[in-house]
Parts: structure tokens; sequence; C-alpha cells
């Protein structure tokens, strides 16, 4: 291919993280065998040896003069899309796109210089890599008082960029699922490694102190964070201890030496730094976009130590990967200087991420150099999700798993909705927030009801609504999808609505409900469905495939109904650790719905626990539909009602509990305190579905572990009670709390069902849509 690439950086030399990313991007497709032709647009003044360096490495460079004091921001404090396109900059792509041969590619570096796009014809493929989310960046960055010095705009103005792409290339996942949902292209994640041949670095064997590396240029991101980590870390107190903290690039520029402090200032290559230091560590708060030094580092075979944010967009897990800040992070440097045996679970666990992030990259840059696979990628396969819940609403445990899992569908697929019963304009708005600009929202029209059916069990005739039957049969005759994914086993019926050829039908279930129900039975609870084992497994099985949210009952189904189960668990974003802290009141918290088990569960503990612990000076925070039936007057114990924002209730917690003991499934709330980092007290019927997490005593005799389960009220009370007592405990759980989220629930945990389903769904022959004649 000749791909015509559009930048307003130098990829020469790579002393930036921008530059060092589109070198990386533009070699890879190189080494494919592509031509690549840059335009530059000179807002940087490249030197004669930078131009030199750029024509050495590509087949042409054509350079653009480029004035940044004509550089506009028209919307006030923020830019318009097109500010930064110059009429210089409209002439070279109008005469580049009038070239012969053409391109056939665009590959446009970010957002601002979309406008490239307009001027070719619209056949071509269109890519734009993005770097960095520009919406909302000059907020972000007034909220940790900074001033922001780059391009920042709208969502309404960043998305019309976004649209003008046929492809839209996220540099992080959590950032691709974002994009996903604000624009009509499709999105993929290419992240970033440098392009570097050379093997890693050997560890570095040295007798002196424990070197902390950190490399930085002085952007006001880099600097704030430093100067956080370091008043945190107390460099001094660290040269006592046999460590110290080498700090290079011009992030150093302003740092005397000290006990414990050796700036060693601009580096020509970071090996240089990496050679002198036995880990590395970055500190970062705030921003967005992948980190460069922290990929860079560990490309370079350095173990790496960092914040949440530091380690945005790869798939991290362990707690020394993800800390809440720079403070944090600091106590965990101090922790790694005193302890060997930790700093080398850092090394392993460093580069088992290096090794996956690097096949990550590796598969995204394939991708994206194959003409049949980028084909492939934009000719999606388009699913119908059929539900009768409003899961935008994001109010219980179900609403937040069928969000999920449209979450990632509409990453692998174009994702529609057909929502059994009517819907008012601002149900349609939110429904088709949720599933993505390139999804469609369709509520059951009004319709004659049809008759029922042959092949429907007693439990699917009970339930059938001949007028949504109707109404979806229409809709399938109109739309054919590729798959159909009902969700819960109360629409089954609707599988009967497909004509031939059929889509590939799927079942979600979020619980086998004949179990379900036998749980509640035996605590002399009726359930709300009624269904023996024997009819569920028929229902199923008229299914092409069946959604299990958790591994016990995926292996249970599987026995029953081989090579057709899909292990599809639920999924959360990376969330930030619940703040916690020196309160001198520690809170412990409940949330949930009005359901049975939650009742029952908590007056439990209110009834059996609670007396033991308010002596403890703890409060307990409930919220949710559950609140009403609380009994009034019971002492240390707020009621918060429904919350518009799940995440900040829980954020605002210390411990949190789940005394439930029965109901079946997988609690979603329990998997939302583990997410937050909360340490949690949790029944064995709150873990229905999640193992391999319980406090357990180490060799060293210390206690570890996600949660801790309680079998009984003593250990209810003990377990509780310790947690109120020991802040330290309470961090090291939530610390261990988190990593355990990440590994079995974190934000990719559905993308491997999402792209067996989506592969499977290519496979299948849609019928033409019914034509409607006026």
């Amino acid at each position: 291919m000749r791909i015509l690439a559009v930048s307003p950086t130098p990829t020469h030399p790579q002393d930036a993280g921008n530059r060092a990313r589109i070198h990386a991007l533009l070699s890879s497709l190189k080494a494919a065998g592509h031509a690549i032709h840059l335009c530059l647009l000179a807002r940087e003044n490249p030197s004669a040896a930078t131009l030199a360096a750029m024509r050495e490495a590509w087949d042409e460079v054509i350079e653009v003069p480029h004035d940044r004091a004509r550089e506009a921001r028209s919307l006030g404090e923020l830019n318009a899309l097109d500010d930064w396109i110059l009429p210089e900059a409209e002439a070279a792509f109008t005469a580049l796109a009038a070239r012969e041969p053409g391109f056939d590619m665009i590959l446009v570096e970010y957002v601002f210089l979309s406008r490239a796009f307009e001027v070719f014809p619209r056949h071509i493929p269109r890519v734009l890599d993005t770097h960095d989310i520009f919406a909302g960046r000059a907020e972000r960055l007034a909220a940790l008082g900074l001033e922001n010095r780059f391009f920042a705009t709208t969502e309404a103005e960043e998305n019309r960029g976004l649209d003008r792409a046929d492809l839209v290339l996220a540099i992080q996942a959590e950032e691709a699922r974002e994009l996903a949902g604000r624009t009509r292209a499709v999105v993929m994640t290419l992240g970033h490694l440098p392009w570097d041949d050379r093997p890693h670095l050997p560890p570095r064997e040295s007798l002196g102190p424990v070197a902390l590396g950190y490399l930085g240029s002085p952007n006001p991101l880099n600097t704030r964070a430093l100067g956080r980590f370091l008043a945190a870390l107390d460099p001094a107190a660290l040269a006592v201890e046999g460590g110290e903290v080498v700090v290079a690039g011009a992030a150093a520029r302003d740092l005397a030496p000290s006990p414990g402090l050796r700036p060693i200032g601009p580096v020509a290559d970071a090996d240089a730094l990496y050679r002198q230091a036995d880990l590395v560590v970055n500190p970062h708060e705030g921003g967005t976009g992948l980190k460069i030094k922290t990929v860079e580092a560990l490309a370079r075979g350095r173990p790496v130590i960092g914040t949440a944010e530091a380690f945005a967009g790869l798939p991290a897990e362990a707690p020394f990967h993800a800390a809440a800040d720079a403070a944090e992070l600091a106590g965990i440097a101090r922790a790694c200087v005193a302890d060997p045996e930790l700093r080398e679970t850092v090394a392993a666990e460093s580069a088992r991420l290096a090794a996956r992030y690097a096949a990550e990259v590796a598969g995204a840059r394939a991708t994206l150099a194959s003409p049949a696979a980028l084909a492939r990628l934009l000719d999606r396969p388009r699913m119908l999700l059929v539900t009768d819940v409003p899961f935008w609403q994001a109010r219980l445990g179900n609403h937040q798993r069928i969000a999920a899992l449209a979450g990632a569908a509409r990453m692998e697929m174009d994702l529609d909705l057909f929502y059994a019963a009517p819907l008012t304009p601002a149900e349609c708005r939110a429904a088709q927030r949720a599933i993505g600009p390139r999804g469609r929202v369709f509520a059951a029209a009004p319709c004659a009801p049809a008759d029922i059916p042959w092949g429907l069990t007693p439990f699917e005739r009970a339930r059938f609504d001949g007028a949504v039957f109707a109404a979806l049969a229409a809709h399938l005759r109109r739309h054919p999808p590729h798959a159909m994914l009902v969700e819960y086993i109360r629409l089954s019926y609707l599988r009967r609505a497909t004509q031939f050829p059929a889509p590939l039908t799927v079942l979600d279930t979020h619980d086998v409900m004949s179990l379900r129900a036998q749980n509640f039975r035996h605590f002399g609870r009726e359930h709300f469905i009624r269904i023996s084992t024997s009819e569920e497994l028929q229902i199923l099985d008229a299914f092409n495939l069946v959604l299990a949210i958790q591994p016990e009952e995926a292996a249970w189904l599987d026995r029953l109904l081989p090579g057709r189960v899909i292990l599809a668990p639920h999924a959360l974003p990376a969330i930030p650790r619940a703040s916690g802290g020196p309160r001198a009141i520690p809170r412990i918290g409940f949330l949930g719905g009005d359901s049975p088990m939650n009742r029952d569960g908590l007056l439990w503990l209110l009834d059996q626990v609670w007396p033991a612990i308010v002596p403890l000076g703890a409060e307990l925070h409930i919220a949710g539909g559950v609140c009403p039936s609380v009994p009034p007057g019971r002492e240390g114990v707020v009621l918060h009602g429904e919350v518009a924002d799940h995440h900040a209730f829980l954020a605002g917690l210390d411990i949190a509990v789940n005394p439930v003991f029965f109901g079946g499934g997988l609690k979603i709330k329990t998997v939302e305190y583990l997410a937050h980092g909360l340490p949690s007290v949790l029944t064995a019927e709150a873990l229905f579905g999640i193992a391999g997490g319980n406090k357990r005593l180490t060799s060293t005799g210390s206690e570890t572990g996600a949660y801790a389960l309680a079998a009984d009220r003593a250990e209810f009370v003990a377990e509780l009670a310790a947690l109120v007592r020991d802040a330290a405990a309470r961090a090291r759980m939530g610390a261990e709390a988190q990593a355990f989220a990440r590994r079995h629930f974190g934000p990719r945990a559905l993308d491997p069902a999402m792209r067996a389903l989506a592969g499977l769904a290519r496979g299948v022959t849609r019928p033409e849509p019914l034509s409607i004649v006026a």
C-alpha cells in the first residue's frame, strides 16, 4: 500500500512520547512492505538534521509550513476542531489528493488534523490515530491546578473529527471504549511499543543503594507528580534505609543532589537511566492517554512500579502497578527497597505484563498492516440485543451486567437494541448512548398479537406476549441481524420470531434460574421465576449458544450442552481505589436493591452483627432500594436511599459487607466492592462464583487476601471488627481486592467472549431485508 501519514510532529529524534509513538507506528507499516509518505506540518520547526533523518527513514517527506502564532482558539479558552488547519495545510492536502497514482490509506495523527480526510476520495480507508482524548482536557488540567498549553476542545467538536474517519485508533483500551460510545467510526486499540530490536537490559548488579529511577520531561503533570512522590518518600530517610532516587530528563532541572536523591538531568538514551536503576517508578497523576515512559521501561526489561494512572491502558493487575496516588506509591517504593523478595516479585510480574502487552500491540499492528484484515475489521457483523431491562439506568446488578456486555459487544460488532416495551424519547436517547452511535434503538411497536408458535415449552407459553412477539418478528424481517442475543430466559420464547435463514441465537443466562429457584425455596422464599431444571435445559438447548456469567455455571452447562457454552464474566472498568484514609470514624457500607435476599441479609447483619461493632465507633452506610426495609433508630446507621452514582458512594467507604445467605448467581455488588479496592467481609453466598481470594497466612506469618469469608456470625463479627480496628490491614486487603478484581473482572474480561461471538456471527448468512414500499 501507498500510505499517506499526516502529522504535526516529527518522527525523529524519538525524544518525546508522541514522536516515539508515530515513529513506531510508521515503522511497523514500513516493515510490512508499505510505502510511507509523511506529510509533516512543521509546527515544531524541525532542523535540517531532523528532516534528513526522516527522509532516510520514509519513502517521502512533504514539509508543510506552519506558523503556531496563527493557531486559533475560537471557542473561548477552547479550540474548534479545525482551528489549527491553516491555508498552507489546506493547499497541501488538496495537492496530495490530486496525485496520480493516489494513496491506498490516509493515516492522520491527532483529531485536530482530521480535516485532511475530507479532501480525499471516500473509498480510500481513513485511519485516525488519536493519541489522547481532547474533550475535557482543559478541565482535567484545571482540576489539577495546571494550565492547558496544547489543543483542547469540546466533546461535540471532537466527535465531529472522529466521525470523519473509518477507523479510529485509541492508544489504550479504556479510551477505546469511551470513543466507541461517541463515534460512528470503528474503534480499535493500538497501543505503543518503541520500535527497538535491542535485547532487554540485564538486571542491574550493584552493591550500592537500591536505585529507584525516574525519567520525565518538565511538563506540569510530571513535575507535580514527581514532587508529590518525593515529598511522601523522604529521600533522606530512604538513604538511611539503603535506597536512592535517580532522576533523569529535564524534570530533574530544579532538583539539587542530596542524600537519597541523585538528579542526572537529560540523557541521550533512556538506557543511561535504566542501567542505573533497580526499579523504575512512575507516580503519574491526572491526564489521559497511554504513559509512554511506563511502556518504554517495561519494553527495555526493567521492573516498574507506579500509580494506576501510570499503567492505564495496560493489562496490569498487581497492587504495585495500581497505586492510588503518588503518596501510596512512595510507600510501595520504600517496601521494595527494604524487601529483596518483593523486588523479585515486581520484576517477574513486570516481565509478564510486558510480554502480554507486546503480544497485544503486535496483533493490532498486524491488523492495520494487512489490507484483508483491515477490510474484515471494518466490515462488522450486526447483533441485535433483545431485552426488557432498562439497563441504561445502571441502578441494579442486572443493569450493570447488560451494560457491561453491550459495551464489550460494540467493540466487536455493530449493536442494535430491541426493547420489548415502549420507550419515551428520553429513554431512547439514554439507550442510544449505551449502545453507541453505530447502533440503532428500536422499541416494540404496537402490533396485533401473534398466535403462540409451535415448539415452546410450558414455561415459555405462560410468559408469551403475542404483541411483543409480532413486533420482533416484523423488526427481524426489516432489519435482519447476523446474531440475536436474548437477555434472560423469561424472553426465550422470542427465539421463535426469527425467519429462515435464522440469525445466530444466543441466550445470556445471568443465572441458572432453576437452581436459583431451588436456593430460594431452601430458605422458605419463592422466586418470581419458577422452572424445573429439565425444562430450563430444554430451552437452553434451543439456542445456538449460551452465555454463562461465572466459571462454575459455565462448566456445569458445558457438560450438558457441550461446545455451545461461552464464559462471559462480568466486567468493570478500571476504577480508582476507594479513598479510605485516616478517618476518625470508619465507614462500613452496603449497597443493594429491594430484593428478598438483600432485605433478609441486611436485617440479619443489623440484629446479629452490628450490636458488636457499634461500640468500636464505626458507622454503617446503606444505599439503594433496600433502605426502606431498615428498621428506624438503629445506632450508627446512615441511610442514603437510592444514589445516582454507585461509584461515588463506594468510593467514600472504608469497608464493605455483603451478608446475603441465599439467592444464587454472581453478586454484582461483591464484584463492585472488589473492583473499588474495598476490604470486604462476605458470606459464602456473596462469593458464589468467586474463588481464590480468601484471607490467608503467608509463609512469613503475615495475612494476605482480597476479602474475608465469614462462615457464621462469630466469624463475621471477628473479621469486621479486625478491619475496623486496623487501618493498615484495610489498606493491604484493599490493594489485594483491587488486584483480584482486575484479574477476574477487569475491563477486558468480556473481550474473549465477544470476539468469539463476533467470529461465529460473521459466518451467518443474513436474509435480504424486507423492502418497504410507501
